[in-house]
């Protein structure tokens, strides 16, 4: 059975809060369509580029039995992850996956109860991002305690020697945003994205910063912020990466690879997620 809620992301991609929808009816705006750049030719055009369009998602969400505290209580709900600094999301459950669309609640109506004590509210929720699959605590990268890391698909422990997953898997039109948190210890941390060839093109580093035991950085590429926490509290660090490098995270199309410098003096450890954008 279909189900829709609306959730709040974290700075690390986790689900902050959640508000989940009695039923929905009268939906728009749940399929795709995308966008062509071609150069028109005599006979045949050439397709120059494709990208998905964002479309508008309509629903009517139907408030049974004390309506009106339920509407308020709703309202109040959103009016609170509005903000522009808050990730909020349309959360679709069609029964076979869940799926999420960043964005807002742009519109809420409110009618009268009908005569089964049903208040019927019509929304629209503007996105921000296509749909995704949120593709929680897959990396997970670490020093093993003979000194190597292995960067295998499925993790599983041998003896004291802890073996990783670092592999994204993007099927998508475009890149896809990744999220890691680093934990130290480790000094001048170095992220980066491999191709298939083993090749570097994508590289997030911090030549200025050691983090110790109990401090971490968040490079969250989806809301493109970077945090850090010293033990105490948690500021922006989006501006303290190297600049002859990259910002963020963006996964290529087909398969990549993570990695971070770990080694017998750094043996912090990595544990990520991305976003899987999809038609």
């Amino acid at each position: 059975m279909r189900s829709f809620a609306f959730a709040v992301f974290d700075i690390d991609n986790s689900i902050l809060d959640r508000f989940p929808l009695d039923i929905v009816t009268d939906l728009s705006g749940l399929g795709w369509r995308l966008k062509l750049s071609t150069l028109e030719g005599d006979v045949a055009d050439t397709i120059t580029k494709v990208v998905q369009e964002k479309q508008s998602v309509g629903l009517t969400i139907n408030l049974i039995g004390r309506g009106y505290e339920k509407f308020t209580i709703l309202s109040q709900w959103l009016q609170k992850y509005s903000l522009p600094t808050m990730t909020l999301a349309l959360e679709y459950n069609d029964g076979v996956q869940v799926r999420y669309i960043e964005g807002k609640v742009t519109e809420l109506k409110k009618t009268e109860k009908d005569e089964f004590d049903n208040l019927a509210c019509a929304a629209t929720f503007t996105p921000m991002t296509p749909f995704f699959l949120n593709i929680e605590e897959t990396i997970k990268y670490s020093f093993s305690s003979v000194g190597k890391s292995y960067p295998f698909k499925y993790p599983y422990c041998y003896g004291k020697n802890m073996v990783e997953n670092n592999e994204i898997n993007n099927p998508y039109l475009m890149p896809v945003p990744v999220i890691v948190t680093l934990y130290g210890p480790i000094a001048a941390p170095v992220v980066r994205l491999l191709d298939e060839e083993g090749n570097s093109y994508n590289t997030v580093g911090f030549p200025d910063v050691s983090l110790q035991t109990g401090q971490y950085i968040v490079i969250n590429s989806a809301t493109k912020k970077i945090w850090f926490f010293d033990g105490v509290k948690r500021v922006d660090y989006s501006a303290m990466t190297n600049p002859s490098g990259d910002t963020f995270l963006f996964a290529e199309q087909g398969i990549s690879k993570i990695t971070v410098n770990l080694d017998t003096v750094n043996q912090g450890y990595l544990v990520g997620s991305w976003r899987q954008y999809g038609l």
